[in-house]
């Protein structure tokens, strides 16, 4: 019996982390003077389910028109996760709009919220076209028709949506601290959805 109780009480501690964590997130992205529209429906559904709703997405525009995300959302403490394909294409050629909900780790999720928080997720300022993609001007870092990259971290009142353009492929090739927080925080999403592949 005592056992249990130890189990309890930890439970609750972790559960009361999670909750400050969430919170102060949620509070930095509403007070953000970045916050932006949510146009995509189920993204919208998502934010009125859930307290908390975090994205990686890449957004295909070149040949096959199409956004594929990666999902967690977190209500009353319990996380869900899905995969989110949206098909852009005329006409809706090619694999069908699809949401399909996957098995969330609860601890790889509460690991993320933890990161993020710490790390000041909410200060990611993406686009860094203005500057160029390579702040040391290393002018060999080129490709064309890749993928851009977008992180949505979404409240029940705002959101914010910082991206990138071959987020992957610039930071390998040419490390910046904003972008390497960007990419790093899309594969632990990743990583706790499955499924790498970007369609």
């Amino acid at each position: 019996m005592k056992n249990y109780f130890i189990f309890i009480l930890i439970a609750a501690i972790m559960n009361t982390g999670c909750s400050a964590q969430k919170n102060i997130l949620a509070e930095n992205v509403n007070a953000s003077a970045k916050k932006q529209a949510i146009e995509d429906d189920v993204l919208q559904k998502l934010q009125s389910e859930n307290d908390l709703v975090i994205a990686y997405a890449y957004e295909n525009f070149a040949w096959v028109k199409s956004m594929n995300y990666f999902i967690v959302a977190q209500h009353n403490n319990e996380w869900k996760a899905y995969r989110y394909y949206k098909n852009l294409m005329p006409n809706n050629a090619g694999t069908p709009t699809s949401l399909t909900p996957v098995q969330a780790d609860k601890t790889a999720c509460d690991s993320l919220l933890n990161y993020m928080e710490e790390n000041k997720a909410w200060t990611i300022h993406g686009d860094d076209k203005e500057k160029g993609y390579c702040a040391d001007g290393n002018k060999d870092c080129n490709i064309y028709d890749a993928a851009g990259n977008r992180l949505w971290i979404i409240t029940k009142d705002a959101a914010l949506n910082p991206g990138y353009y071959a987020a992957e492929f610039y930071e390998e090739c040419c490390p910046e601290k904003q972008r390497g927080l960007f990419v790093s925080i899309g594969k632990k999403i990743q990583a706790i959805v499955g499924d790498n592949s970007t369609e």
